[in-house]
């Protein structure tokens, strides 16, 4: 249930691939790729299709065993699955940040954040300049990158509306391409009732 691990599994489905080949897809090196390939082989997620003999060793072609898997609740729990890839990509997300924040025009001195708690209970962590001037009010010059966790006090309506535009909005930028590569991570959860976010109840008016 690993996302990396799937996305190198994948990489031998329709078609069969030689670790060589399918390390030129992956832009990994072979004897890197080798080893994970094995271990594959070994949990019965990867067959061997044929054998092409050539000079030296011959080539061995691997396929996954199947297009599509299906792992049962019983057997690995959502919030393991979840925490085990959102900590991975959260590790890559906040790699990127820091990248972001070595470049222009953060490499300059006088940018900052601006702590505030808004209305509806949460603390806000806005990016600005000492003089006011947001990272957002840049335009064009304003590195593309959205962070942040948000509390919202939503009725049921509300919080299926949110659920459907925020799947719309990835599906459609999804269907597009280009020559840079984005990560985006789409979090809604009820947190209703749990602990942790005591600190931010919606304020009632009087």
């Amino acid at each position: 249930m690993d996302r990396a691990q799937l996305r190198l599994l994948h990489v031998f489905t329709p078609e069969a691939r030689g670790v060589a080949d399918a390390a030129r897809a992956l832009d990994v090196t072979t004897e890197w790729l080798y080893k994970r390939v094995r271990r594959l082989e070994r949990a019965g997620l990867l067959t061997v299709q044929d054998t092409r003999p050539r000079a030296g060793r011959a080539i061995r072609r691997y396929r996954a065993v199947a297009e599509t898997f299906f792992v049962p609740f019983s057997l690995v729990p959502p919030e393991t699955v979840g925490r085990h890839n959102r900590a991975r990509h959260l590790d890559l997300f906040e790699t990127a940040i820091g990248r972001t924040f070595r470049e222009a025009p953060f490499d300059q001195a006088g940018w900052g954040f601006v702590t505030a708690r808004t209305s509806g209970g949460d603390v806000s962590l806005r990016i600005v300049r000492e003089d006011g001037v947001r990272w957002a009010d840049l335009g064009d010059a304003a590195p593309v990158m959205v962070s942040g966790w948000h509390l919202l006090h939503l009725g049921a309506g509300d919080a299926r509306e949110l659920q459907g535009e925020l799947r719309a909005l990835h599906e459609r930028f999804a269907r597009r391409s280009g020559d840079g590569t984005y990560l985006l991570g789409i979090f809604l959860a009820d947190t209703t009732d749990l602990n942790g976010l005591e600190h931010a109840k919606p304020r009632r008016d009087a």
